[in-house]
């Protein structure tokens, strides 16, 4: 994920965007201190400070395995999963703000999740994108963890028999069930 990050957020204070190492400690520590308590500061990849001022007391906390995020102090902190996204889009809101709506799942439901960006609305195109490949890419390496488990043999009689199959309805020409039987053999 780190690589992820590197390759699609650039650190960009104008944005409210600060990748590690270049995450100012006091933004950090606030915003631990505020929204992110489990959150350790070394796991911290990037950070996104959404206020006005610059305390970063909003924002969210991107990690190797997902974030943590508040979008006010009137509303309680929220961690998310890269595995458990579902969907990412992309919000207008009043006033030229953007908001990057997501589909979550929490155990047996999906819930709808809003990460406003009301302040910095360029981050959201930003955030949006990494988090979409973020959860593109924890679908990729679930199924790749799923495959290693598995050993790949292929039933040559199977495969000959399924090609006949398909000479004989004409659907593969002969000279080309020769070639892949030869390809098979090879096996």
């Amino acid at each position: 994920m780190e690589e992820l990050i590197r390759q699609l957020v650039p650190n960009a204070p104008k944005y409210g965007l600060f990748v590690a190492p270049k995450i100012p400690r006091d933004k950090l520590d606030n915003a631990i201190r505020d929204f992110a308590q489990g959150v350790d500061p070394d796991d911290v990849l990037v950070m996104y400070d959404a206020t006005l001022m610059g305390s970063a007391k909003d924002g969210a906390l991107f990690t190797a395995d997902g974030f943590v995020f508040q979008n006010t102090d009137l509303d309680a902190p929220q961690e998310i999963k890269y595995d458990d996204i579902v969907r990412v889009n992309m919000k207008r809101s009043l006033l030229k703000g953007k908001r990057v709506g997501l589909d979550v799942n929490q155990g047996r439901a999906t819930i709808p999740v809003v990460i406003d960006f009301s302040g910095k609305p360029k981050a959201a195109e930003i955030i949006a994108r990494f988090l979409s490949e973020a959860m593109l890419k924890s679908i990729v390496d679930a199924e790749l963890d799923d495959d290693e488990h598995l050993e790949t043999v292929t039933d040559k009689r199977a495969v000959q028999s399924a090609m006949k199959a398909l000479v004989d309805r004409k659907m593969l020409a002969p000279a080309d069930f020769e070639t892949l039987k030869e390809a098979i053999d090879d096996l």
